[in-house]
């Protein structure tokens, strides 16, 4: 026979099953948590497109606002030139004040604040006879132009042309009908001689301009006043026809103020002697003599 067995009753407590805690607590699920982050981003873009719009539609008000202040002050009469007298022009004296003003284009009743300063200096130096112009406003209604004018020493013929130049070599303008004349000719220049982007003048132009301002000082008959032409050579040097001479003087390069002694004091010999009318040619580029050379035998300048 089978043993019956005996079952002796635990002594542990009997225990509930433990829960399992989770780590990281249940949230709403994915897809719900897209939406709602897109839905914000949705409305910061909306948000920041409207502020945009108002900074924008504001500006824009702002800018409309300054060019209708704008416009009234162009308009008002507080700032506008009122008459011809209420501009003051400076350095003018080959230039009539008409001609300075149409180069400026300025006329009374313009505003004082519809004037660039800059852009009436640079239209007043495209004229020929302006080398430099400084415009400035008077407030609330004066203007002061300031020119300087180019100073012609000569003129140059280059072709058939005859040209003024400066003292800075500088071909400015052509001779025209009206125009003083009243200027000795250089004659045997090409234009490259005298375009000097560098800034620098050629020496047989520096030559030239030294030249006249020997005959600045030099007494008659042969002065500034009384020499027609100059022409140069770049072997023989310079020669001076003068009017009422009638004869061509050759100087060389140099010593100048010597040369034009030497015949201040043949000449007086020559018109005793009435060797005036003979005489072609006289090269003073000797020392101490020169040579005389009767009319038909000089040679070619």
């Amino acid at each position: 026979m089978k043993k019956s067995t005996v079952r002796h009753p635990s002594r542990l407590a009997p225990q509930r099953p433990v829960r399992k805690t989770r780590l990281i607590p249940r949230t709403r699920s994915q897809n719900s948590y897209r939406r709602n982050r897109v839905k914000g981003e949705s409305r910061k873009i909306w948000l920041k497109g409207l502020a945009w719009i108002f900074g924008l539609l504001t500006l824009a008000g702002l800018c409309l606002g300054l060019v209708m202040v704008y416009h009234q002050l162009l308009t008002c009469s507080t700032f506008c030139i009122k008459d011809i007298n209420n501009i003051e022009i400076e350095g003018a004296k080959r230039l009539s004040r008409g001609v300075v003003l149409q180069q400026a284009n300025i006329t009374p009743g313009i505003s004082l604040l519809s004037i660039r300063p800059g852009r009436v200096e640079r239209a007043l130096a495209a004229h020929p006879w302006i080398a430099k112009a400084e415009v400035s406003r008077k407030w609330p209604h004066n203007l002061h132009v300031r020119i300087q004018e180019r100073d012609p020493i000569a003129l140059v013929q280059i072709g058939e042309e005859l040209y003024y130049t400066d003292h800075q070599g500088n071909l400015f303008k052509p001779l025209s009908p009206g125009d003083p004349h009243n200027f000795p000719v250089i004659t045997g220049l090409k234009p490259e001689q005298f375009q000097h982007p560098d800034g620098a003048v050629p020496e047989i132009v520096t030559q030239a301009f030294q030249l006249l301002e020997v005959l600045k000082k030099t007494p008659p008959p042969v002065n500034l006043e009384n020499v027609s032409e100059v022409h140069a050579d770049l072997e023989r040097g310079f020669t001076l026809y003068a009017n009422g001479l009638g004869v061509g003087l050759d100087l060389g390069f140099k010593d100048y103020s010597e040369k034009l002694q030497k015949f201040a004091q043949l000449w007086p010999v020559l018109v005793h002697k009435g060797l005036v009318a003979k005489v072609g040619r006289i090269n003073l580029n000797y020392p101490r003599r020169a040579l005389v050379t009767l009319k038909g035998m000089e040679e070619n300048p």
